[in-house]
């Protein structure tokens, strides 16, 4: 349909299609004038495109009937096309318009499509306005008429427009239907096959029906007529059990009530007997009873776990049965009985002691199950008694009471001095003292009935429990008694016995000891009497200890324990270990007054005079007494003799802080005309050690029985501590003093006897009184300050050593330097100066040595040289000074290979050979040192070890440029095969 551009202007109702069928969408669009100008403004556009505008539709019907088969819901009206009020199909949605239709949407005026009656209405509105411009009415007539051609040919332009894009719509449609007509006729033939398998599938499922509900009539229901069956033959066993326990319960019950009956006619008729009889035929009696009460302990064990095991079925078990209901009390009842009776024989059994009556009522109880829980109630009481008795025997507060007395003090309150002239002193002294005499003798008859009489009876109880337990075992099931109980108890009752007297012992004397110092010291030390000579102890540890001895001995009987000297049982150890307070304060008291002797010794602010030997002899006795006194116990015993040691031990570790370590100390000077005060101080420390370590090596060699030999070790042990503290810290530099002195003085040798020049200018240094050369009057100054001063201060036993240790050092010191000595042209001078000196020595070591015997008596004190060799020595090295070389070669044989004087007369080999100054630098360490340097440092070599040093030699001595002979003898001295 197409109008013509001429025509005129009609209501925009003429511009529908008459017979389009999208009238009812026009209907409701026509009702929107703004979408109606919106599609006006799109036909007007100068770029409008017909075929574009119809593409933009289809594709936009496309993509929403994607939408639609992808959801599987059929199209909504909204996806089909619209018709716009100015009667274009569009799309629903206005979002799919063209921007440039947008643009001109929204730019242009829109155009009105009202009727002429609403113009006119719209006119005759505006009448008072028109009224009140009336000068210009026909100005805006001429626009109105302007404003109306135009629209008229707009509306031409847009109605031809429209009509081109129906034409083009219409042949999209048609070329849509003619590309999809083939698919949709083959999905059309598809479909009527599928719904040809879809019948047969159909009556296959209804045949299958048909076949699963034979089976049912077939399987399931003889199924559940077999479950049901079931269900009746689980009933009828279940009956048949509960009848079958029924009869066994009855049978049960009917055997424990004719058990029952026997037993009560056995004790009517042991009661009707006589009373003197009774006593006789006790045992008997109660092995009876006790097999009697075994089995009804048998049988009421046997129908409770049957009761017990039918408690978790609850009523429908043997408990709902009437009968059963009936016997029940019964049950209990004889079960009340025979534990009466059980426990009855268990306290005549543990009274009487007797194994019998008390393996019965055992035996009773394990019939019963009750075992354990029996053994470890007996131990519970036992142990019980144990801590009521202690406490009852330690309570102050009771004794207080009985006596009617306070308790004692230790110290008595100050006498005024009206009291003191007034004669009341001496009464109230003896009023104290019969308050502690009362006090002591009540609290030790405590003591003693607690442990000699109430615990001797509970251990014996105890350990017949026990021995019962051990020896029982169950005929039938073969278990043992006491493996059984230990299962509860964890422990043996002995065990558990001992462990718990020692704590009570130890808890409540430390709770009396605590309240009162006067009670702690009368466990402990004891309490001197105030009214007597020399204080008479009352009470005390070892008081204590006797009681203790008397109840192991007590106990030995029926016991396994020992407390002798050569074994001390482990539960006694564990009793005596909760004493530990109260003899720790015995010992402390034992031993104080050494503990105070020995640290005054070693005071480090004590510098007067030391009386050696009576102080230690004082110590060492008060060791012995300390030791003497507690031999009866071994482990108080070494319980003194660790303090003792201790407190040797002690002042052997302090003696280094009391040694005078100034100058004057150790200083060994010829020209001091008596020791110093350092050196005496020092003499005094060694002879109160020395006479110490004498005294305690006599004690222990009377300690000779087999229980003392801990003691004799330990004594022994603190005597070695001694011997090595002294010697390290007093002895050993002492000798290292004098050592040094004399080697700092034969040093001088080489330059008063063989220095360069010294015998042309000056001629050899003699002493003008004796002809010896001055660096050996110097030497033999210092032995003889060492004899007539130092020596006699120290024991003489440790002078015989001291003296012997001094020469040997001497000695091998001279023979090392003469060996080193360079012999000048006038060698004859020098060695006979030599061979005086050597005399000189001589005689001044043997003042020194003296008339001592061969063996040295000073043992582990001080080195002990070999002073037999010493004199020997010498007196080959002055025959070898004056023999030619092939001469020395018998002498040679007899030197001690690689020994100090073998190295020394290997050496003079050499000087005389010459090539001492070869040697001494190959075997000097210090390449830049002097002679004298390289020689004393060869001395000192040699005094320690020979074994480097031989090897230094005999590197050195192919450089040496010896004759053979020389090297022969060399070689003989000093082996090369040892070196």
């Amino acid at each position: 349909m197409q109008a013509a551009p001429g025509l005129p202007r009609q209501p925009s109702s003429s511009l529908q299609p008459p017979s389009s069928p999208l009238s009812t969408d026009h209907v409701a669009s026509s009702a929107h004038p703004a979408l109606a100008s919106g599609d006006l403004a799109t036909f007007l556009q100068p770029s409008f495109d017909a075929a574009a505008y119809v593409s933009q539709l289809i594709s936009g019907v496309d993509a929403q009937l994607g939408v639609a088969r992808s959801t599987a819901q059929p199209p909504t009206p909204s996806a089909k096309l619209a018709v716009s009020p100015g009667g274009l199909l569009q799309p629903a949605s206005p979002g799919i318009l063209p921007a440039s239709a947008q643009n001109a949407a929204g730019s242009r005026t829109s155009i009105s499509l009202a009727s002429p009656s609403a113009a006119a209405t719209t006119a005759d509105a505006a009448a008072p306005t028109a009224d009140a411009a009336a000068g210009s009415s026909k100005a805006q007539a001429a626009q109105r008429k302007r404003e109306q051609d135009q629209e008229e040919v707009d509306l031409s332009l847009a109605i031809s427009r429209l009509n081109l894009a129906i034409e083009e719509l219409d042949r999209s449609i048609s070329t849509q239907v003619t590309a999809n007509a083939p698919a949709l006729l083959q999905r059309t033939s598809r479909l009527a096959t599928m719904q040809h398998g879809l019948e047969q599938t159909k009556q296959g499922v209804e045949s299958l029906d048909i076949e699963v509900a034979s089976l049912r009539r077939k399987v399931h229901d003889p199924f559940q007529r077999l479950t049901e069956l079931q269900a009746d033959l689980r009933m009828y066993d279940g009956a048949g059990e509960l009848v079958a326990k029924a009869v066994k319960f009855v049978g049960l019950a009917r055997r424990l009530e004719t058990q029952m009956e026997a037993l009560f006619a056995k004790k009517d008729g042991t009661a009707t007997g006589k009373a003197a009889e009774a006593d006789g035929e006790d045992a008997v009696v109660g092995l009876v009873h006790g097999r009697d009460l075994s089995r009804a302990a048998l049988l009421i064990h046997e129908i409770s776990d049957m009761l017990d095991a039918e408690r978790p079925q609850g009523s429908d078990g043997l408990l709902a049965l009437k009968l059963v209901q009936d016997v029940v009390p019964v049950v209990e009842s004889a079960r009340k009985t025979v534990v009466d009776y059980m426990e009855d024989m268990i306290v005549r059994g543990l009274r009487d002691l007797s194994p019998v009556m008390l393996a019965s009522s055992l035996q009773t109880a394990f019939n019963l199950g009750t075992l354990p829980t029996l053994v470890k109630d007996l131990l519970d009481d036992l142990t019980e008694v144990v801590r009521e008795r202690t406490a009852a025997a330690l309570d102050l507060d009771a004794i207080a009471r009985q006596l009617g007395l306070a308790i004692p003090s230790l110290e008595a309150s100050n006498p005024s001095y009206s009291t003191y002239r007034g004669g009341r002193r001496r009464d109230d002294a003896s009023a104290r003292q019969q308050q502690q005499q009362a006090w002591s003798d009540a609290l030790w008859k405590r003591l003693e009935s607690l442990i000699v009489v109430e615990m001797g009876a509970v251990c014996s109880k105890v350990y017949l429990l026990e021995k019962v337990l051990k020896l029982k075992t169950d005929a039938e099931t073969g278990v043992n008694f006491l493996a059984a109980a230990l299962d509860v108890l964890g422990d043996k009752p002995s065990h558990t016995f001992w462990r718990t007297l020692a704590q009570c012992l130890e808890q409540q004397t430390g709770v009396a000891t605590a309240k009162s110092p006067w009670v702690a010291q009368l466990l402990s030390s004891g309490i001197a009497a105030e009214n007597t000579q020399g204080g008479v102890v009352m009470g005390g540890y070892m008081r204590l200890l006797r009681l203790l001895h008397e109840f192991f001995a007590k106990i030995t009987v029926y016991t396994d324990v020992q407390y002798t000297q050569t074994h001390q049982s482990a539960e006694t150890v564990i009793l005596l270990c909760g004493l530990a307070p109260l003899e720790k304060g015995y010992v402390d008291k034992a031993t104080w007054r050494v503990a105070e002797v020995l640290s005054q010794v070693v005071a480090p602010t004590r510098r007067t005079a030391l009386d050696a030997s009576r102080e230690a002899d004082g110590v060492v006795a008060l060791v012995a007494n300390a030791v003497d006194g507690v031999r009866s116990d071994p482990l108080l015993l070494r319980a003194v003799v660790d303090r003792c040691t201790a407190l040797v031990e002690q002042y052997a570790t302090r003696l280094d802080k009391v040694v005078a370590e100034d100058a004057s100390a150790w200083l060994v000077d010829g020209r001091a005309v008596e020791a110093s005060a350092s050196q005496t101080w020092n003499a005094a420390l060694v002879r109160f050690s020395h006479a110490l370590a004498a005294g305690l090596t006599g004690a222990a060699a009377e300690q000779d029985a087999a229980s003392a030999s801990y003691a004799a070790t330990r004594l022994h042990a603190a005597v070695d501590t001694i011997i090595g503290a002294t010697r390290r810290v007093l002895l050993d530099p002492l000798v290292r003093a004098a050592e040094q002195t004399v080697a700092e003085r034969m040093g001088k040798m080489h330059v008063q006897l063989a220095s360069r020049g010294a015998v042309h200018q000056r001629g050899v240094s003699i002493d003008a009184t004796s002809g010896a050369s001055a660096y050996i009057s110097d030497v033999c100054d210092a032995l003889a300050f060492l004899r007539d001063h130092l020596l006699p201060l120290y024991p003489p036993q440790l002078r015989i050593s001291l003296a012997g240790a001094v020469p040997a050092a001497a000695a091998h010191c001279f023979l090392l330097y003469a060996g080193l000595l360079a012999l000048p042209e006038q060698a004859d001078k020098v060695k006979l100066r030599l061979a005086t000196d050597m005399t000189e020595l001589e005689f001044a070591l043997t003042q020194l040595v003296g008339e001592a015997p061969k063996q040295p008596q000073g043992g582990k004190w001080v080195d002990d040289a070999e002073r037999a060799e010493v004199v020997g020595n010498m007196k080959v090295f002055r025959r070898t000074l004056f023999m030619d070389t092939h001469q020395l070669v018998e002498e040679a044989k007899g030197v001690k290979p690689n020994s100090v004087f073998a190295v020394a007369m290997a050496l003079h080999l050499v000087s005389r050979a010459g090539a001492l100054d070869k040697v001494l630098a190959a075997t000097a360490r210090a390449t830049k040192s002097s002679d004298a340097a390289a020689r004393s440092e060869l001395v000192r070599s040699a005094m320690h070890s020979t074994t480097g040093l031989i090897g230094r030699i005999h590197s050195a001595l192919p450089n040496a440029s010896l004759d053979d002979e020389t090297t022969r003898i060399i070689n003989l001295l000093l082996p090369p095969t040892s070196a």
